[in-house]
């Protein structure tokens, strides 16, 4: 009796373990464009944070639930290997330029040297990459 409902609570742990890692791969990927903006700033203010003090820009602008906007101008726009949109903006600070991620879905095409509009949500610093922008969509 007891190895049978041991089985059981086993299968039905499994089945909801099952069940939930389900929901949670099929669940929309979670876009800026529709988020309402934590901060509006220049790409330039967003490097500078970070080349001043990575930690305090971490705590600041490193948080699932902060969007971003941010402007700037266009350095470089590429397609990545992981097949993601990604446009560089410059900063006055060449070391922190701001790297915004699109989902593979969204094609955001740019020219060098248009000024763009961008939401999205801040990864953080990647030593010799810059300033990370995860999820973002274009707002022009």
């Amino acid at each position: 009796m007891n190895k049978k409902v041991i089985i059981i609570v086993l299968l039905s742990i499994i089945a909801i373990g099952g069940g939930v890692a389900y929901y949670l791969w099929n669940k929309p990927k979670t876009n800026a464009a529709d988020v309402k903006p934590n901060y509006i700033l220049p790409a330039d203010s967003l490097g500078a944070a970070f080349a001043k003090n990575e930690d305090a820009a971490n705590g600041k602008f490193v948080k699932d639930s902060v969007a971003l906007e941010i402007q700037g101008v266009v350095d470089t726009a590429f397609v990545n290997e992981g097949n993601e949109s990604v446009i560089r903006l410059k900063t006055s600070t060449p070391d922190y330029p701001v790297n915004c991620y699109f989902n593979s879905t969204d094609k955001a095409t740019a020219n060098k040297g248009d000024l763009v509009v961008i939401k999205g949500f801040c990864t953080g610093y990647l030593m010799m990459d810059g300033v990370q922008m995860s999820k973002c969509a274009r707002i022009k």
